[in-house]
């Protein structure tokens, strides 16, 4: 018997590793916990678009979590994503689900409506919703069970060298979504002299491909990495001098934010979404997020060194909420008294 079982869902390798630390924090916290993972099975074959996305993994979620319950006599349920809770049943125990952000959000139009409801049946019958932001916290449905914010935890990945380079760095994975047409169209007209651009998450063949679609010439003094590993994608946050980004969409936002943990200039478009970092990158320099993007970016490349190094100390107070050991704290002094108190 344990505290505490996680459902998992696991679509994404982000929920993954979210839902690894997220079990690694509860045991900290002195809290006995185990996962059970979610196998979406044949009706997989389903999952071409919302709302029966949604309702195939959450009924695949129904099950797993029937199953593990008939196995396992935890004291308490936390459900991982808002499509995993919206058919669950805990069987009366208490339940608190995380999410990154709400369906209310992220799923709209009338098409999406039978989502909706679910979704505020789950929350409102929740103790706690556990959502990554504070952008996320405001978009829960009014009917949500009490909030408590517990993001994934971001800190400096290294030391920070005492000069930067003249160095842009962006991360488009999903080049649509992620905007790496805003960002190379911005860079070009930004016309940085002796600056560079480097893009990470989508290898060059098809960052030409996208750019072409959007009648964009390959942009000078760009490099795109393609998919590398996440400390050299930290690295290059170190040494550069602003972050760039184009997302037309942020449901998080964790390079913004290890951008601004490791000293770069957050130079973004207002992206929609739940996107933590926006909120900040305002707080620190309301002309650095602006839509058209370039002169933003020329303005970062132009700020006074004094300027810029007020700008990544205030930044490095910012983020002290998302340290990992103040994320355990909130684990531990008000996530796991309240579910299980």
């Amino acid at each position: 018997m344990s505290d505490v079982l996680l459902l998992s869902l696991g679509t994404t390798l982000g929920w993954r590793a979210s839902d690894a630390l997220f079990l690694g924090q509860l045991e900290e916290a002195g809290v006995s916990a185990e996962a059970a993972s979610v196998r979406i099975g044949a009706s997989g074959r389903l999952r071409r678009a919302y709302p029966v996305t949604d309702l195939v993994e959450a009924l695949a979620a129904r099950r797993a979590l029937r199953g593990a319950l008939r196995e396992r006599r935890p004291r308490a349920v936390v459900i991982s994503s808002t499509t995993a809770a919206m058919l669950a049943d805990t069987e009366g125990l208490p339940y608190a689900v995380r999410l990154d952000a709400p369906a209310r959000l992220n799923r709209p139009g009338l098409h999406n409506a039978p989502l909706h409801a679910l979704e505020r049946r789950a929350l409102s019958r929740a103790r706690l919703v556990l959502p990554w932001s504070r952008a996320a916290a405001l978009s829960l449905p009014w009917q949500a069970a009490p909030a408590i914010v517990v993001p994934p935890p971001v800190s400096r990945s290294g030391e920070l060298p005492a000069r930067r380079e003249r160095l842009a760095v962006a991360y488009t994975p999903d080049v649509k979504a992620k905007g790496l047409d805003v960002v190379c169209r911005a860079w070009a007209e930004a016309g940085i002299a002796d600056a560079r651009l480097e893009v990470f998450g989508v290898e060059r063949e098809a960052a030409l491909g996208h750019l072409r679609r959007h009648r964009i010439g390959e942009p000078p003094g760009v490099e795109f990495r393609g998919k590398r590993p996440p400390e050299e994608f930290r690295a290059a946050l170190r040494r550069a001098h602003a972050y760039v980004g184009g997302a037309r969409w942020e449901d998080f936002g964790m390079a913004p934010l290890e951008a601004l943990a490791d000293g770069a200039l957050l130079v973004t478009v207002p992206s929609k979404g739940p996107f933590e970092a926006l909120a900040l990158a305002r707080e620190l320099d309301p002309q650095l997020v602006a839509e058209p993007l370039a002169p933003a970016i020329r303005r970062a490349f132009g700020l006074p060194a004094d300027q810029a190094r007020g700008y990544r100390e205030r930044a490095a107070t910012l983020v002290e909420r998302f340290r990992p050991e103040a994320v355990q704290g909130v684990v531990s002094e008000e996530l796991v008294p309240a579910l299980l108190g």
